[in-house]
């Protein structure tokens, strides 16, 4: 082999050498980048990950707003299971009550009712605790019966009517709740004076005078409490209680100059040599605004009727009533509040919308001032931070210039 044969040998050799070391150290950097770019996307993937319990309750909520009611207690109902620390569970159990509520009927809504119970007992702090205890008002409400029926619901409803307003007397609804205790007993009366009038009338005035009685101790607000005194009196007459009926003659005497039983009763007392009282205006006014005005005539009154007594059309939702109340009441608040300030300064009304499980909103309802309003945006405005920094920054090169 000659010289140059030898000599190019060695180059061939070194070049196949330098081309075996540039392709390793190719390959080690490609997996080292890869490594480190597989890192980043895995970071950036967990940064965006959402948590496993906010998944599951926003499932839960978009089965609740499509009515889809099994699989959304099924999402709810996994969240506490899995997650039972978590800052959602005490909303799962909320909306679990919500979907029984929204999906109606006997069963379904005394489901509802244990488990707002339940809530209760579990978070009593809970800012919902309150629209917990006043959905089962509501509920209770909706499976109230006619006067004349079973009265086990409207009696549930009474009880818990009192319990708001015992236990969340500082809430807005306690208010409320003391108006439809008013309509709950005026159901809860009527079915008792049916039962004192079918005493009355089959002749068992010891009967009929014990039920008028429970009704003037227990209802007092009954709008037709003249009724009921008159046939108490007329009871006791039956039983030969003159004294004590010629109390209750005088009751309609002094406090009830605009019922039919007005002159009647004076009559009684009359006959009966016993004192006939003067009417009393402040009383009489106080007990005419607890009469009930009947309802217009209408062609289709009858039709509604029966659409109500089948259950094809139920009384309004009581907490939805109780709610626009209360919103209303705080506008009407938020708006005196206004009328305080300047003569002539523009009003801003600010509302915070909060979206609940089920995808419906709740507003609560604030307002500040024009000038506050442009002030406080002004502030919370990062441009303007910026600009305001800038302009100062700007300002002290300048005079470190001069």
């Amino acid at each position: 082999m000659t010289h140059q044969a030898r000599s190019n040998r060695r180059v061939e050799s070194k070049g196949r050498g330098r081309t075996r070391s540039f392709m390793r150290y190719s390959l080690m950097l490609a997996a080292v980048l890869s490594v480190w770019g597989c890192g980043q996307k895995g970071a950036k993937l967990q940064k965006s990950v959402v948590p496993p319990d906010k998944t599951l309750f926003e499932t839960g909520g978009e089965y609740l707003g499509k009515s889809q009611y099994i699989k959304a207690r099924l999402a709810f109902q996994t969240l506490i299971n899995t997650y039972p620390d978590s800052d959602l569970t005490s909303e799962s159990y909320m909306a679990i009550g919500d979907s029984f509520y929204d999906e109606g009927g006997t069963e379904n809504l005394l489901q509802a009712e244990d488990q707002y119970k339940n809530f209760i007992v579990f978070f009593p702090t809970h800012p919902k605790s309150a629209d917990a205890a006043m959905k089962i008002v509501s509920l209770n409400m909706k499976m109230m019966r006619a006067p004349d029926r079973d009265q086990t619901y409207a009696i549930k409803a009474q009880d818990a009517a009192k319990r708001v307003m015992a236990d969340f007397p500082d809430s807005p609804y306690a208010e409320v709740a003391k108006q439809q205790l008013r309509e709950i007993q005026e159901n809860l009366a009527r079915g008792n004076h049916l039962v004192g009038d079918f005493y009355f009338e089959k002749r068992n005035f010891r009967a009929s005078k014990n039920r008028y009685t429970f009704i003037g101790d227990q209802f007092p607000d009954y709008s037709a409490m003249d009724e009921v005194h008159f046939r108490r009196a007329q009871s006791l007459e039956k039983t030969e209680n003159t004294d004590e009926a010629a109390i209750w003659y005088g009751r309609i005497a002094q406090g009830f100059p605009f019922s039919k039983h007005f002159d009647e009763a004076k009559a009684r007392l009359r006959e009966m040599n016993k004192p006939v009282p003067e009417v009393d205006e402040k009383l009489a006014a106080a007990n005419q605004a607890k009469v009930k005005v009947p309802a217009g005539f209408s062609i289709l009154r009858p039709a509604i009727a029966f659409a109500e007594a089948i259950g094809f059309k139920g009384p309004p939702d009581a907490y939805e009533e109780a709610r626009r109340i209360v919103t209303e009441k705080a506008q009407a608040a938020a708006s005196a509040s206004n009328g305080e300030g300047k003569p002539g300064e523009d009003v801003q009304v600010v509302a915070i919308i909060k979206k609940d499980a089920s995808g419906k909103e709740e507003a609560e309802i604030g307002s500040a001032t024009k000038e506050g309003a442009t002030a406080s945006d002004k502030k919370e405005d990062p441009k303007n931070s910026k600009k305001k920094n800038a302009t100062s920054s700007n300002g002290k090169k300048k005079s470190g210039t001069q």
